[in-house]
């Protein structure tokens, strides 16, 4: 019996392979062959890419560069584990930078890879071919951005202006329908979409991400529609000793204190409030002190930290540093 070749050079072969893979019409003798696709090719440009590339971008291409390392070693090697990947195989897989006047490009050619993958592999042609063409067409198709990008109007609340063409289309419900098949997919396509959002966070109003040359998004439209991650804050405790800068007294009785202080080993200015039915009166007198004159005071904090700031801060307890000292030698 002889063997069918199915050598695939550009998109149109490989959604063509893809979908009779989907169809079920892929012998099992049949041989899968890439030569010349897929391609990455990922163009960004802007005011800051003459020749350069800003060191704000860099952790999305990094991210992206791991990315594509571990979905070789999940098909490789049934691992996310790039440890196991072989010098040749990195070097291979590494993303390459070529930087042009007024933008930079990042490209890798992933033949060569994902032919290795069917050599080593336990899979049949078909499954092969679901996998590899689906996974390497979302990483490198303008199709798969632009349906990020719609993904992104809708969840925003905006009509979605982005459109695809039927071909694009015709790719997308491929995809789709592979993914419902081969969960793998699915995760792949999860981690590569994080990586569309970071990316476009980065973005300066003018610049702008191109795919296989086709515009995709600007900084200014990202902005808009990509959200900036949440970072949650963290709960600390700051005991020390502190500078009482200015006290504002409640307004009504019962009410809380909100001061401003500064701790003196660190310099570190905060907002701190006061909820009177957590001090003693004694406290509360010492705070009100500290209202009228530049007072040094021991003080326990509750606080909330976001970033390098602190975004909350209650006070705990508030002493003269030598009745603290005092209490301390006691205990």
């Amino acid at each position: 019996m002889s063997i069918e070749i199915i050598k695939i050079t550009n998109d149109v072969e490989a959604f063509a392979a893809l979908g009779k893979a989907i169809a079920n019409e892929i012998g099992p003798d049949t041989q899968v062959i890439f030569e010349g696709w897929p391609v990455i090719k990922l163009t960004i440009s802007g005011e800051n890419f003459h020749g350069s590339i800003p060191t704000r971008i860099m952790p999305p291409i990094m991210e992206l560069q791991k990315e594509i390392y571990r979905i070789y070693t999940r098909v490789s090697y049934n691992t996310d584990d790039t440890r196991n990947l072989k010098q040749e195989e990195r070097d291979q897989l590494e993303l390459v930078v070529e930087i042009r006047q007024g933008s930079t490009e990042f490209l890798t050619e992933l033949a060569n890879s994902l032919n290795e993958i069917i050599k080593s592999t336990d899979m049949s042609s078909q499954e092969a071919l679901i996998l590899l063409v689906s996974i390497a067409a979302m990483m490198t198709g303008a199709f798969a951005w632009k349906d990020w990008l719609r993904t992104k109007e809708r969840t925003h609340g905006e009509e979605v202006s982005v459109k695809l063409s039927q071909e694009e289309t015709r790719r997308l419900e491929l995809v789709t329908t592979a993914m419902s098949r081969e969960p793998a997919i699915a995760e792949n396509k999860v981690a590569l979409d994080n990586f569309r959002d970071d990316l476009s966070r980065r973005l300066k109003p003018e610049d702008q991400i191109k795919v296989d040359f086709q515009p995709i998004i600007s900084g200014e439209r990202a902005s808009e529609i990509v959200p900036a991650v949440r970072v949650p804050s963290v709960e600390i405790r700051i005991d020390g000793e502190f500078i009482i800068n200015e006290v504002k007294f409640p307004k009504s009785f019962g009410g809380k204190y909100r001061f401003a202080a500064t701790r003196v080993s660190d310099g570190q200015h905060m907002i701190i409030d006061a909820h009177p039915d957590v001090l003693s009166a004694d406290q509360i007198q010492i705070l009100k002190d500290g209202g009228f004159s530049v007072k040094l005071v021991h003080m326990q904090v509750n606080a909330k930290r976001l970033r390098d700031t602190i975004s909350a801060a209650s006070l705990v307890s508030i002493n003269w540093p030598t009745d603290f000292d005092e209490e301390a030698t006691e205990d």
